[in-house]
């Protein structure tokens, strides 16, 4: 079989060396590059004459992986030492795949030759120092393509060197941690960013442990990336020690945070707290409120500096000082200067921020005094969300005999107030970006009274359903006349809301497949499902393309027969056109078409600087005896 001559232009252009040989294994064929960078002439290789200038410790094993292809039909992956023009050995990859006819049969060999010679140095030289070290020690090449581990590797996961080689270390990972695994160190292959990351490997005898795996490029002088080196220590019981220790913090947590907050006709009050996404970070943020015996309502919320059982603690002295001070009269300004006097005295070079306030009885003006902590906003259903502009005064614990200052502020119906943590924005990198996002969650919760849980669902829509590198908490003050929805223990089925942000196409799908799984659990039947499911991904198809931002759905019951609602924060659509498109090729409006078709009914209702509202009537009754 001749090579046609494009493929062998097209071969000559390629910047690596590329080879082919006859369906019994003798090169027939390689192109200059060959010769470009080893110094040797196309005849070293050609045939079996590669065996003459392969290093004499590879010969053995190479031969053996070659043959052993050829007669197996697999691909053939190995490294060698060859011997350059110079005499000098270098190291290359040599891989090849079969080609095969119709008929399944070998018919060519295809393979191509790349120089890793300076990976493998740097491996020589790190497997000398890694064989001594008391931890999984291993390499990578540039690719990603573990080429290396240090003995460790095989005596805790039972692997031989060819199970684990390449990506073959994927068998030994938890199957829980295993994605995040896959999308973290191909990042940082691509990018060459180093890798850190905690994830559990399954032991010989199929026990778990948690191990703590951080990985380094090595550059050349040029700055490309030619290996990985990395290292995977045991961290397993550092990581139960951890565990307990944040068991006990959250049971402080539940102790200490109120179970229940005061709720009147015109004043309805929501907090949320969410732990971080490291294990020992919990317990140093809180928040609280409680009506005083005059009918004016104490509220606050802080951020120790510091985390795990003495920061759960200490939360709770605080609440105590706060509350016990306001119960004999003291102000919001007056109630911090205390506190800062017994936090110094009590437990010193500890640190908080805090804002403490007060409703007035009548529900129509706030007192509040602020202690180093970010400022709360005020948002109303004809009013951008702002922060307030009063200047915070020294954090608690910072200066000695510090006084803080009360401000006052009149309140209207629809009017929510806002106070958070800073977790809420520090896990971003541009904090100017998440209040942003913080705002616009507040904008779209204060029009809509009916929100069971608009805490959480700031909490949600601001980190989009993600997780913070802080606990984070957020307390709210709704002035609104709106009853707030409540769970109901009759034949209805709860409300359920979803909240993503349309840019991010993994949570919108997410999002997705649980609503369809909600709904699913009251179905008459596959036919309404079928029409349901083709809804419900049409709404958020057309939401994801129109509607960049912040967006929620709700699924709410008016008896048998559930409501669709979609809200979002972007500038949304104009109008609904329920007509075919003209086209027959035209995509745009068929979507519109076919929910109409497939809905009982739908309606949409567009608030200039909030975005678009769509309710859409499913065509979907619950079966029979279904809760």
């Amino acid at each position: 079989m001749h090579l046609d001559e494009a493929w062998r232009a097209a071969a000559e252009a390629l910047p690596t060396i590329v080879w082919t040989a006859a369906a019994d294994g003798r090169i027939d064929y390689v192109n200059r590059r060959w010769e470009r960078i080893t110094g040797l002439s196309p005849s070293a290789l050609l045939d079996e004459r590669w065996i003459d200038i392969a290093h004499p410790d590879d010969l053995s094993a190479a031969m053996e992986a070659y043959r052993q292809s050829i007669a197996d039909g697999t691909p053939f992956d190995l490294d060698t030492r060859f011997r350059m023009n110079d005499g000098t050995y270098r190291w290359l990859r040599t891989q090849a795949e079969p080609m095969r006819d119709g008929n399944g049969t070998i018919v060519r060999w295809f393979g191509v030759i790349h120089d890793v010679d300076e990976a493998h140095r740097a491996r020589e030289r790190f497997g000398v120092l890694g064989e001594a070290l008391p931890l999984i020690v291993w390499s990578a090449d540039a690719e990603g393509w573990i080429d290396w581990y240090n003995g460790r590797w095989y005596a805790y996961t039972g692997q031989t060197p060819q199970e684990a080689r390449g990506w073959g270390w994927q068998a030994a990972h938890h199957p829980d941690d295993f994605p995040e695994v896959m999308r973290r160190w191909p990042h940082a292959i691509a990018t060459g960013e180093p890798f850190e990351m905690e994830f559990r490997l399954r032991r010989h005898d199929g026990v778990f442990h948690w191990f703590l795996t951080r990985a380094e490029p090595l550059r050349n002088e040029a700055g490309k990336i030619v290996s990985w080196h990395g290292s995977n220590v045991d961290i397993d019981a550092q990581k139960m020690a951890l565990e307990r220790s944040k068991r006990i913090a959250e049971t402080l947590q539940d102790v200490f945070l109120p179970n229940d907050l005061p709720q009147y006709d015109d004043l309805h009050i929501d907090a949320a707290y969410i732990a971080a996404e490291r294990d020992a970070l919990v317990g140093g943020d809180w928040y609280d409120a409680l009506e005083l015996p005059d009918g004016r309502i104490l509220f606050s919320i802080g951020d120790i500096a510091g985390h795990g059982l003495a920061a759960s603690v200490l939360v709770g002295q605080l609440r105590q000082v706060i509350s016990t001070l306001a119960f004999k009269g003291a102000s919001p300004g007056q109630i911090l200067s205390d506190t800062n006097h017994i936090l110094q005295f009590q437990s010193p070079e500890t640190f908080a921020t805090a804002i403490v306030g007060i409703v007035s009885a009548a529900h129509d003006e706030v007192t509040f005094a602020n202690a180093g902590h970010p400022s709360p906003f005020l948002v109303g259903i004809q009013r951008p969300a702002t922060a307030l502009s009063h200047a915070s005064e020294p954090a608690l614990g910072v200066v000695r005999n510090a006084t803080y200052s009360n401000h006052n502020l009149a309140v209207t119906p629809e009017t929510l107030l806002l106070l958070y943590t800073d977790g809420m924005t520090e896990y971003a990198r541009a904090i100017d970006a998440a209040e942003e996002k913080l705002k616009a969650a507040a904008a779209l919760v204060v029009r809509d009274g009916s929100v069971a849980h608009p805490a959480r669902a700031i909490q949600d829509l601001a980190l989009d359903r993600g997780l913070t590198s802080d606990d984070a908490a957020i307390l709210l003050l709704h002035f609104s006349t709106f009853e707030p929805q409540r769970v109901r223990f009759d034949d209805t089925p709860p409300e359920r809301s979803w909240r993503f942000h349309s840019s991010d196409a993994h949570s919108a799908q997410t999002s997705r497949r649980e609503i369809v799984a909600y709904l699913s659990g009251f179905s008459s039947g596959p036919a309404d499902m079928f029409a349901t499911e083709l809804i419900v991904g049409e709404l958020l198809a057309n939401t994801v393309e129109h509607a960049p931002g912040l967006v929620e759905i709700r699924i709410a019951w008016g008896g048998p027969v559930p409501t669709m609602i979609v809200r979002d924060s972007g500038p949304g659509m104009h109008r609904i056109s329920h007509d075919l498109p003209g086209d027959p090729l035209d995509e745009n409006g068929r979507g519109l078409f076919l929910i109409k078709r497939l809905a009982g009914d739908i309606a949409m209702k567009t608030s200039p600087g909030f975005g678009t509202e769509v309710r859409v009537t499913l065509p979907f009754r619950r079966a029979a005896g279904n809760p």
